[in-house]
């Protein structure tokens, strides 16, 4: 958090080209509302570009493949037992 700015709605709603400006500088918006738990408003990084830019590979698939529901099951049940196991340990 570069500088945390606190302001009311009414200020958001005058103002939001200008607060919108300031998050792309770094600064976080605290909105205090009378009665009412505080909201913040910061800018979230982008994670979109990277991974479009990745190429994934093709898994070769056949078109006739099905998932075997109990195989699916008995892996779920045995990943989850042994998850289970480590968090005990």
């Amino acid at each position: 958090m570069n500088n945390l700015i606190e302001v009311s709605p009414d200020e958001v709603s005058n103002n939001l080209g200008f607060l919108l400006t300031l998050l792309e500088r770094g600064h976080t918006i605290k909105i205090l509302q009378e009665g009412k738990p505080s909201i913040i408003m910061a800018e979230v990084p982008e994670f979109t570009n990277k991974y479009e830019q990745e190429v994934t590979p093709d898994i070769p698939m056949p078109s006739d493949w099905k998932a075997d529901p109990v195989g699916v099951k008995q892996f779920v049940e045995e990943s989850l037992s042994e998850m289970q196991q480590e968090l005990k340990e």
